[in-house]
């Protein structure tokens, strides 16, 4: 029994076709990942973007920080008979640590120093005293001070809270914000690679129009060579 002339059998037939079909998908992804990382310009400007989000949400918990923490306190004129206990040189030596924003509990750290008189004052306030048991100190709020020539209020329960929560958030931003202006190099997926090779090693190809007319002269004559080994 002889066998058909033509050797392009329907099998035959469906496995070139499976295979132009796989050599096409092939250049299609290989074009598309040269176009798939954003221009450098878009990055920049969504970093920036970010960058400014989130100094502006740490400013503004620092700002919140400060308005608790320097709260007016009441003061008073001094009177002859007053026990009064000054305080020099100043309130407050200079120099403040940085809080660990992340971490630290400023009720720890809440130094009632004060309690124990009834009147203080300091060679920075003469003639002007100020009630004991309505001040403290506090070395992890101590940064947030602004106008060291007076003695801060002693924080309730609710207000430590709060800035304990705005420590946080404060904490927050500034690991994002290293993590955006010293990023750590991510690893390249095998199609990252391969693109970017191509890219390299053809300049052209960066261009949009360029991909485009390779890729629709390549299936164009992917088109042709099958309807060649067709007749």
């Amino acid at each position: 029994m002889s066998r058909p002339n033509n050797q392009f059998s329907p099998i035959h037939a469906a496995l070139s076709m499976r295979c132009l079909f796989r050599f096409t998908g092939l250049l299609l992804f290989l074009f598309a990942g040269l176009s798939v990382a954003p221009p450098a310009s878009a990055q920049t400007t969504n970093k920036q973007a970010q960058i400014e989000a989130l100094n502006s949400e740490m400013n503004d918990a620092m700002e919140q920080v400060r308005k608790i923490v320097n709260q007016p306190v009441s003061a008073y004129a001094e009177q002859p008979g007053m026990d009064v206990a000054t305080f020099s040189p100043g309130w407050f030596h200079p120099g403040a640590n940085t809080p660990d924003f992340n971490n630290v509990d400023i009720r720890t750290t809440q130094e009632k120093t004060y309690d124990k008189h009834a009147y203080v004052s300091s060679d920075l306030n003469p003639g002007v005293v100020f009630l004991g048991r309505e001040l403290e100190f506090n070395s992890n709020t101590k940064y947030f001070y602004t106008d060291r020539s007076l003695p801060k209020k002693k924080l309730t329960e609710p207000e430590m809270l709060e800035i304990n929560r705005l420590y946080r958030i404060i904490g927050h931003c500034q690991q994002q914000l290293a993590h955006l202006q010293n990023p750590e190099p991510a690893p390249e997926t095998t199609s990252e690679s391969t693109a970017k090779t191509i890219a390299t090693r053809f300049p052209m190809l960066k261009s949009t129009v360029v991909r485009v007319t390779f890729v629709v002269l390549a299936l164009l004559g992917i088109v042709w060579l099958f309807r060649k080994r067709s007749e």
